[in-house]
């Protein structure tokens, strides 16, 4: 049905109301409708035949209620709130494709092709009053301009504004609509479908949330157990919504559970891989697994190599669960709209969102401060609910897992100096952890010199600023390891403290083992305490391949704190259990193309050598050291000789790890080699 004078009439009107962002309330006069009741079900414009054309584009967020309002055509209120009524009803919320094929007469009226369904119908009785519809458009022009008419008589009329204001501008056009209705007393619409999800956030000991989205708004359900076939509980909610969230509460830690969601009277997603495990209060072999710059897909050029990287990881964990699940920003390019996540985000990852909750961090890519998307999909902890102090935002926040205390940092939109909130909360936060390890993320790596320059300003300072404000901060709690991304490469760094200033001012002092951390090469890096310790050194590691890999800035070379860097498409494996910390650089292939070991609350390796080395004319050695101790390479010809005589110098060790290099070699047949210390 369309409004009796709007069916032909096309007076090159050109309304951009669904090219955004916007907001739009259309007011249609009850005189222009058949007198029955009716349950509007979708909404359909028409391009303008003057300023239209063909197109096909996406609106990313726009939010869509219907109302019977007593305020008359052309006698709008400037402001919105007082237009609305009583049974005002939000029946869409979400992404919506919008397209047209410009078809119809040159002088108009085009077809009504542009087609918005209804996630839920809107029961309009016109003897009530008349026809309200407000449209808010969060995202960016896509659509084509609209058909419209501006006539006293025509009985429509419009207010438009900015999309988050209180008043608008009123005027008496309107847009032409066609409305879809059925009568009232027909059989109601089908089940809703899932169009998104399950997914599971925000996991505790005793609590879990499950989320999904559904094709039209309907009540939520979601029944669990500790069998598959046995769902004895359920939570329900009766609020109709397109985008579910149910929390289950009142759990055993470190326990499974099996679900099944869908509304009161239907189940869309259940079975035995629907399952998840609570979050323990103890220690356990603990499970992580790290993308950087994963949300590639559905970009040009880029096709498969996220899901490479994914089914990489699934073929090398098995049977194996994964316990943590954190990603380092960028999860969806380039916008962070909803639709990019959807195809970045929930389209390669289904598997892995349903059984396992999953931790981000902001990446410069998912700043979308229309609608926030970002924060829309995600629901992290705010209140201190999964360990830690409450941080009052989901942009930042901390969670515990086992005897592992984690910390998300938002390097992209909050304030980064320390006198703002972030730093302030972090300080507090790091001060009341008592876990045996400490694992912070965020999106611009302090150290690179990949994709991105860790000495440049880069986008707005992130990487200098984290550098020289929050890892002293993380560094005086003990920190042990540190994750970025942003560089679309592998970076691993030394066992490091106390660099804080740029690439050419790192001192030997500053690396607490220059070794390889490799328990087969140079040894596993060492830390005295178990538990929170100041300045015994930390891993960095830049695993921002997930999705793509780039090339270096021409001329930058390696960054001097780094002990690899590969310009690899993969993904980062941490396993911990008690003291120990073992990770793995895991390829797309499957190939491991780095390792390293965090030993914790464990003394200094004894005087060893650790790698030795010897060519035609030179000589490599490292060895366990002691940062302080002086040491000397010595040389003889026979193991019974008691005539050991010097090869170098002596050395005075900076770090766990001591090298030294020779081109001159004892001029003889037989020569032995030994490292002593001799102060």
């Amino acid at each position: 049905m369309v409004p009796t004078n709007m069916l032909t009439q096309d007076s090159t009107f050109g309304s951009g109301t669904l090219r955004g962002p916007c907001r739009v309330q259309l007011v249609y006069g009850a005189a222009l409708f058949p007198p029955e009741p009716m349950a509007i079900v979708e909404l359909r414009f028409r391009p303008d035949r003057q300023y239209g054309s063909a197109f096909s584009t996406t609106a990313s967020n726009l939010v869509i209620w219907c109302s019977t309002t007593t305020r008359a055509p052309d006698d709008l209120s400037r402001t919105f709130d007082e237009n609305v009524g009583e049974d005002a009803t939000e029946v869409f919320n979400g992404t919506a494709a919008l397209s047209s094929a410009f078809v119809g007469p040159p002088e108009g009226p085009k077809v009504f092709d542009i087609v918005i369904p209804l996630g839920r119908p809107f029961v309009y009785d016109p003897a009530a009053g008349n026809l309200l519809i407000d449209i808010r458009n969060y995202g960016a022009p896509g659509a084509s301009l609209l058909s419209g008419q501006a006539r006293p008589d025509d009985l429509a009329s419009r207010v438009v504004g900015a999309v988050s204001a209180s008043l608008g501008s009123p005027d008496t056009g309107a847009e032409a609509v066609q409305l879809v209705y059925y009568p009232t007393n027909v059989p109601p619409s089908p089940p809703p479908r899932l169009t998104r999800g399950p997914y599971l956030q925000k996991g505790t000991p005793t609590n879990m949330l499950v989320c999904w989205r559904t094709s039209r708004a309907a009540d939520s359900r979601v029944q669990f157990g500790l069998q598959p076939d046995a769902l004895q509980w359920a939570v329900t909610d009766e609020a109709p919504v397109t985008d579910h969230v149910i929390a289950l509460t009142n759990l055993t830690p470190n326990t499974r559970y099996y679900y099944a969601v869908g509304t009161s009277d239907t189940t869309l997603a259940g079975g035995p891989d629907y399952t998840f495990v609570t979050t323990p209060t103890n220690a356990k072999p603990t499970r992580i697994w790290v993308l950087g710059d994963s949300g590639t897909a559905g970009q040009p050029g880029y096709e498969g190599l996220a899901a490479a990287v994914r089914d990489a990881y699934y073929a090398y964990t098995g049977d194996r669960e994964t316990d943590v699940w954190l990603m380092l920003g960028d999860d969806a390019y380039l916008s962070g709209t909803d639709a990019e996540f959807q195809i970045a985000l929930f389209d390669v990852y289904p598997t892995m969102l349903r059984r396992t909750p999953l931790w981000s961090c902001i990446g410069n890519h998912d700043v979308n401060p229309v609608g926030w998307p970002y924060l829309q999909i995600f629901h992290f902890p705010t209140n201190g609910e999964a360990g830690g102090v409450p941080s009052g935002s989901e942009k930042y926040y901390s969670f515990d897992y086992g005897n592992i205390h984690f910390v998300c940092l938002d390097s992209e939109s909050s304030d980064r100096t320390p006198t703002g909130p972030m730093w302030r909360w972090l300080e507090q936060d790091l001060a009341a952890n008592t876990k045996d390890w400490l694992i912070a993320f965020w999106h611009s790596p302090p150290y690179s010199k990949g994709t991105h320059d860790s000495d440049s300003w880069d986008l707005s300072g992130q990487m200098l600023q984290m550098r020289q404000y929050f890892v002293p901060l993380l560094e005086d709690y003990g920190v042990d390891l540190v994750l970025g991304g942003h560089s679309h490469d592998y970076q691993r760094s030394y066992l490091l403290d106390g660099h804080y200033g740029y690439s050419t001012e790192l001192l030997p002092s500053m690396i607490k083992d220059s070794g390889s951390g490799r328990p087969g090469d140079t040894g596993a890096y060492r830390k005295s305490g178990l538990g929170p310790q100041p300045h015994q050194g930390a891993v960095y590691v830049v695993a921002g391949s997930s999705g793509w890999v780039t090339q270096f800035i021409p001329g930058l070379q390696q960054h001097p704190a780094m002990y690899i860097t590969n310009r690899t498409l993969g993904s980062l494996v941490i396993d911990i259990y008690s003291n120990r910390l073992d990770a793995v650089f895991l390829r797309e292939t499957g190939a491991i193309d780095d390792c390293f070991t965090i030993l914790k609350g464990v003394p200094p390796e004894p005087l060893r050598l650790a790698t030795f080395r010897l060519g035609p004319s030179r000589i490599q050695l490292q060895w366990k050291s002691i940062a302080g101790r002086s040491y000397q390479v010595q040389w003889a010809s026979g193991l019974d000789s008691s005539d050991w005589l010097p090869l170098s110098p002596v050395i005075t060790a900076t770090s766990a790890t001591t090298g030294w290099t020779n081109s001159s070699l004892p001029s003889v047949s037989q020569a032995f080699f030994r490292v002593v210390q001799v102060q």
